[in-house]
């Protein structure tokens, strides 16, 4: 039994339940498949199937991909918090040793899953004694477990991030690097864009396609048209995943801001003072003391000057021109590709 002060993080859940030794794909594909395959085949003794391929091709089978790929989502982004939190202790050796990992508490993950429950309650409806087992509800109500488990690793990691900007992290020099040792907190945010990133382009491709599979007649692929409700969407969800990489960033990026401050804070009265004297000194008579005097001023005024563009370049993001085309690639271009080819799909169907 953990203490109260204990966090369960969910890597150490998982190799809690490694003790069975099964490897963890299987694991997300035990926790993806069977659980939904057993509750939807409890639902067909209630109401049949129409045929085996009602039974096998139907609504749970298809959330238990997105399952699948949750299960593995929390399991990467636990790993990259643990990899961040091995780096801030470096940083704050005073900081807790399970500052920014995850807690996966069940009490939380059952907060948010009611939260989602009730929010789907109220906009469909709730559903009628018939519907609990013809519409899955059970499956459904699984499903949105799961991915309660999803968004409240995702909200806390996101959360991890920003109150990291809050530690007293020792910052390294900026003639070492130019984000002050913060690239790894850009990175990590980028790592959690591209996990979003799924929803816009899954969303791009069920909107380009409806999949219509029968086991007695093959499958009828049909190209849906473009509708503007559907690109006002998608481009919600890619604004929503912008918001999301930056959003954890804005505490790292004060700390950025105020390092650059305090930097130029020492370094902009010695170029003050130094640009007084030199005029001091060319105002007096020229002479050969004065001259070298004034070299020499001359060459400590560069050397400030360097050190004022070298504090210039202190980012103010903890990323670089890279991440950004990176979280371009994962996020932005995709769903405009998708759009692009359900353009010339529909322009090729039509000639």
């Amino acid at each position: 039994m953990h203490g109260p002060s204990t966090v369960i993080s969910w890597p150490s859940f998982v190799r809690l339940a490694a003790g069975l030794r099964l490897p963890f794909w299987l694991w997300a594909i035990i926790i993806g498949f069977v659980p939904t395959r057993l509750l939807a085949t409890l639902d067909y003794l209630i109401v049949p199937p129409a045929g085996l391929g009602g039974y096998l091709l139907d609504t749970a089978l298809v959330l238990s991909f997105f399952l699948v790929y949750f299960v593995y989502a929390i399991h990467f982004i636990s790993n990259r918090m643990e990899r961040l939190n091995d780096y801030v202790k470096q940083m704050s050796p005073n900081m807790p040793g399970d500052g920014l990992r995850i807690p996966f508490r069940l009490g939380n993950v059952f907060v948010v899953w009611v939260i989602l429950l009730v929010a789907i309650t109220f906009l469909f409806g709730f559903p009628s004694p018939t519907a609990v087992f013809s519409e899955h509800i059970t499956v459904i109500a699984y499903f949105f477990l799961i991915l309660a488990s999803f968004l409240w690793v995702y909200g806390y990691s996101m959360y991890a991030i920003h109150r990291a900007g809050k530690l007293p992290l020792r910052l390294k020099p900026f003639t070492e690097d130019r984000t002050l040792g913060l690239k790894p907190f850009g990175t990590t945010s980028l790592r959690l864009a591209s996990v979003y990133a799924f929803f816009p382009v899954t969303l791009t491709f069920l909107e380009l396609v409806t999949v219509d599979v029968e086991i007695s007649g093959g499958i009828t692929i049909i190209f849906s048209p473009i509708r503007l409700t559907d690109i006002i969407f998608s481009a919600g969800l890619i604004l929503a995943g912008i918001a999301l990489f930056f959003l954890p960033l804005l505490s790292i990026r004060r700390r950025l801001q105020e390092a650059k401050h305090e930097e130029q804070s020492w370094v902009t009265p010695q170029y003050t003072a130094i640009i007084t004297r030199l005029k001091e000194q060319i105002s007096k008579m020229p002479r050969e003391d004065s001259a070298n005097q004034t070299q020499a001023l001359a060459d400590e005024l560069t050397m400030v000057r360097q050190i004022q563009q070298d504090i210039q370049k202190i980012q103010s993001w903890p990323f670089d021109l890279g991440v950004v085309s990176r979280l371009a690639t994962v996020l932005v271009i995709p769903p405009i590709l998708g759009v692009l080819a359900r353009i010339l799909i529909l322009v090729f169907l039509h000639l």
